[in-house]
């Protein structure tokens, strides 16, 4: 079989980065960092890269490593995070107003 066509048991794993908001070594949970459309539904975003994080967000912007095991892990972590809608690798430098 050809990899991850074993009938659903093979290992699915993606890391993902996810903008938060600033926390210290030690704190139990890490906040993400939620933006809002004008429309009142708050947006995660993720991004597929490090490097896209940085560039979307900017240096300064603390972030999360987020290992999901399944595709359904994106949703179930917008649920978690209180989200209505994700984003994938968004250029918060070209919008006006501040990233996440």
């Amino acid at each position: 079989m050809a990899d991850g066509q074993d009938g659903g048991t093979a290992a699915w794993t993606k890391v993902v980065y996810v903008p938060s908001r600033r926390f210290q070594q030690g704190d139990a949970l890490a906040e993400f960092a939620l933006s809002r459309f004008e429309d009142g539904r708050r947006v995660l975003p993720m991004y597929s890269s490090l490097e896209l994080l940085v560039a979307g967000c900017g240096e300064d912007q603390p972030w999360v490593a987020v290992q999901l095991r399944a595709p359904e892990g994106v949703e179930e972590l917008a649920e978690l995070a209180g989200a209505d809608v994700v984003l994938w690798d968004v250029d918060f430098t070209q919008m006006d107003g501040d990233a996440p």
